[in-house]
């Protein structure tokens, strides 16, 4: 793969190459045609198993990634494949289903998305060592994020000076990803119906050696409540500044990051 330097891009196949948007790097990237492998048999039983269960995996993780839109500048590298292989970790703990129609149950076993950062330049948990408190209401409509005793000068670890920071919570509905034999594919439980989604954003505040008590609340539409077999993702987000000027912050270069920090 190769990003494009000159004035000129192009958007589909010229030769051997193809050029294209590559929404995780944020860039036009140009890249070879993949070619076929001889000994790989595609219509083997075996292969074609794989190949549906990865449709489903693929379907899991651009879910993930739509329904996280509200964070994309704090998204930093490409994650498709690491989070595709959490995807598949997710659908290898069906011993239930046959190979090839095994489900993708995100509202049963969601600890492998637990801390999946965003942005790979500047994972998550490199960058903030704090330790959120959060709570969700009985409906899973409403989540809280406390950060009590909060010390902000000792709590971020980013390579230039930051003066200010402000915090991102987005929550969003995963529904779990069933073989429908009638259909013979994969689809989301709530296919027709769509899924919830709430971001909050909060002030600016002075990154300070003074402890503070910070709490941050998000909640989903009141006609849109999570449905069973479905997950709510909670998502934190840190943006940075290195200064403040009438108001109008001075952004650091990547803005920040965002991880997955809890599934209720």
């Amino acid at each position: 793969m190769a990003r494009f330097v000159g004035p000129f891009k192009f958007s589909g196949n010229v030769g051997g190459f193809r050029g294209y948007w590559d929404k995780d790097l944020q860039e036009w990237v140009v890249a070879t045609k993949k070619q076929k492998n001889p000994n790989h048999n595609k219509h083997a039983p075996r292969a074609l198993e794989n190949n549906e269960e990865f449709k489903a995996v693929v379907m899991w993780s651009k879910l993930i990634r739509r329904m996280t839109g509200e964070v994309i500048y704090l998204k930093k590298g490409r994650r498709v494949g690491e989070l595709n292989a959490i995807g598949k970790k997710i659908q290898l703990m069906d011993r239930t289903s046959i190979r090839g129609t095994r489900k993708i149950e995100s509202s049963k076993y969601n600890f492998p998305l637990i801390g999946f950062s965003f942005n790979k330049e500047h994972p998550f948990s490199s960058v903030f060592t704090g330790v959120p408190e959060l709570s969700i209401t009985e409906d899973r409509r409403e989540v809280t994020l406390k950060l009590n005793n909060f010390i902000s000068r000792s709590k971020f670890k980013w390579p230039e000076s930051v003066s200010y920071f402000r915090v991102f919570l987005e929550i969003f509905e995963l529904p779990d990803l069933e073989w429908y034999p009638e259909k013979k594919a994969y689809n989301p439980n709530y296919l027709t119906m769509s899924t919830g989604e709430a971001v909050t954003v909060s002030d600016w505040m002075s990154v300070i050696t003074n402890p503070i008590d910070f709490q941050q609340t998000v909640a989903f539409k009141e006609n849109v409540l999570p449905r069973e077999k479905s997950a709510v993702v909670v998502v934190m987000g840190l943006e940075f500044a290195s200064g403040m000027d009438w108001g109008t912050p001075y952004v650091v270069k990547g803005h920040g990051t965002a991880a997955v920090i809890a599934i209720f």
